[in-house]
């Protein structure tokens, strides 16, 4: 028979039990801090939303990216990586054939007003932008014979042509292919101060053209919630002014755009953070409309092309640090690049070769050869006066060219290009997606470069960007060399240089993201407090 236990040891494991159950309750009441985070991030910029938030319309850096935050496609890019990720798409399968896909869509995603997702708005606003016709519809036109609902949640895609994987993934990634909700949204652009009813993370709350846009997290979104509540973009004239409000404290982020010199300054002093991501886009270039002359004389271009010094530009400007010469339209790090501009016209300016090829087009000391090259002052960086600049004395360097510099704000200089009112002019480009086909068919193809208004066509081109999309790896890479071989020597376009991304953040922002897909997403960023 066992012993009975006293009453001062039943007494200590009364104790101990209090004691545990004291320490419970203290790691649950004082234990590790939930974090806090702020309910409002701002975010300064000197860049604008150029026409809408319309997906089917909107085909601008800032516009767009505000649409990737407040909506998603099928398919998208796995943040901080270039990898394609199933988003609204949940499985598909591809035909024997390689032109048929059948695409099973999430059945737990709605709209904002919680309509929720089927196959038959996803068809519809496909449909919707493609009759629309905007500046960027040939994205899912020139992709997409026709699509249908085969049931609510599984969507049947023709293609037109046996298109690469890979490739019909990344287009169906793009904004122009988000679903927009068919109960709410009118078969017409929608104009600014509105925007279309899409699936994401935020949704619009005001929109003041000019002053800011209001972003808050949209209750409906399937996926993870944002840490922060409510988005401000805010907008300033130019980075003076910028810089002044993110030192100030005025916006938690500065994002597109500060100058390389105030990039550089900011990062000496330390009190700031900044982020940066990798080097590929905007890639800048000049630009000719091949019909007006003297741009119509391809010797013109070509002697243009010689006269360049993009060292120059790199190593003045961007100190050397912040971009890196670029000598095809196809950036650095793309599969295919190739130098083909440094091949043809050389790393450095040939003076002598663009002087023979200007007296060929009748030009000489006497008779100099008289244009006009325009710059925008701030849209893609506060030194675009100083490059201009640079480019005009490497142009004035022949003793047979002389330059006038001209200027306007993006909104009067994108209406001066599209009217086709100016001749030469500088432009950046920002990818829609992650593939050397965006580097071509949007300046190259006739079918798709109306937009800029360069007015080049060449047959043979066209039919190379057709082909390549359809090759295997290594004859693509062939092909896209003779690419860019042929508009070198064709120059309708001449490729500067490339960049890196940069932004300016207060010490406590968190979550910032700079990658190649070049989407800045404010779903990810947050500030802690406390």
């Amino acid at each position: 028979m066992s012993k009975p236990k006293s009453n001062r040891t039943i007494m200590l494991a009364g104790v101990a039990a209090a004691l545990i159950v004291l320490a419970v309750a203290a790691f649950f009441l004082l234990g590790p801090k939930q974090p806090k985070y702020k309910d409002t991030i701002v975010i300064g910029t000197t860049d604008s939303v150029q026409t809408t938030l319309d997906p089917c319309e909107a085909y601008d850096y800032l516009g767009v990216n505000i649409i990737q935050n407040m909506g998603e496609g099928l398919f998208g890019y796995e943040p901080g990586t270039a990898k394609i990720v199933n988003k609204l798409a949940v499985s598909y399968t591809i035909s024997a054939d390689r032109k048929v896909w059948d695409i099973k869509i999430r059945t737990d995603a709605k709209f904002q007003d919680g309509t929720p997702l089927t196959a038959q708005a996803v068809v519809w606003s496909w449909e919707r932008t493609i009759k629309l016709n905007q500046d960027p519809a040939f994205l899912i036109g020139d992709l997409i014979e026709k699509a249908e609902a085969v049931s609510d949640d599984t969507v049947r895609v023709y293609l037109k042509q046996p298109f690469e994987e890979t490739y019909v993934k990344s287009l169906l990634a793009t904004w122009v292919a988000f679903p927009v909700n068919p109960k709410t949204t009118p078969m017409d652009v929608v104009k600014p101060p509105n925007t279309v009813d899409m699936i994401g993370p935020y949704k619009l709350a005001s929109w003041k053209p000019g002053e800011y846009i209001e972003l808050v997290a949209n209750p409906n979104y399937y996926g993870e919630k944002p840490k922060t509540q409510r988005i401000i973009i805010r907008f300033y004239k130019d980075a003076q002014s910028l810089r002044l409000a993110v030192e100030n404290g005025e916006v938690d982020v500065a994002f597109r755009t500060l100058s390389p010199a105030d990039i550089k300054d900011i990062m000496s002093k330390g009190t700031l953070q900044v982020v940066s991501g990798p080097g590929i886009a905007p890639i800048r270039y000049l630009v000719f409309n091949v019909n007006k002359e003297p741009f119509n004389n391809k010797i013109v271009r070509q002697a243009i092309a010689y006269l360049i010094d993009r060292n120059q530009i790199v190593n003045t400007v961007y100190m050397g640090k912040f971009a890196q010469p670029l000598y095809s339209m196809v950036p650095i790090g793309f599969l295919g690049h190739k130098d083909s501009f440094k091949e043809k016209y050389g790393e450095r300016p040939n003076v002598e070769a663009a002087k023979q090829l200007l007296k060929q087009a009748g030009y000489s000391e006497s008779n100099p050869l008289k244009i006009e090259l325009w710059y925008t002052p701030v849209r893609y960086t506060p030194a675009e006066p100083d490059i201009a600049a640079i480019i005009k004395q490497n142009l004035e360097a022949s003793g047979m060219i002389k330059v006038d510099l001209k200027s306007a704000d993006w909104a009067t200089y994108r209406s001066l290009f599209k009217q086709e009112k100016i001749a030469m002019w500088l432009l950046g480009w920002f990818p829609d997606f992650l593939d050397p086909d965006n580097y071509v068919r949007p300046f190259y193809h006739s079918g798709a470069n109306g937009w800029l208004h360069v007015n080049y066509k060449n047959p043979t081109v066209d039919d190379l960007i057709d082909k390549q999309v359809l090759q295997p790896t290594s004859q693509r890479i062939q092909t896209l060399a003779q690419i860019q071989d042929i508009v070198a020597d064709d120059a309708p376009i001449i490729p500067l240089w490339q960049e890196g991304q940069f932004a300016v953040a207060q010490p406590n922002v968190k979550g910032i993201v700079l990658d190649y897909s070049q989407i800045f997403r404010y779903y990810l960023i947050y500030a802690e407090t406390g």
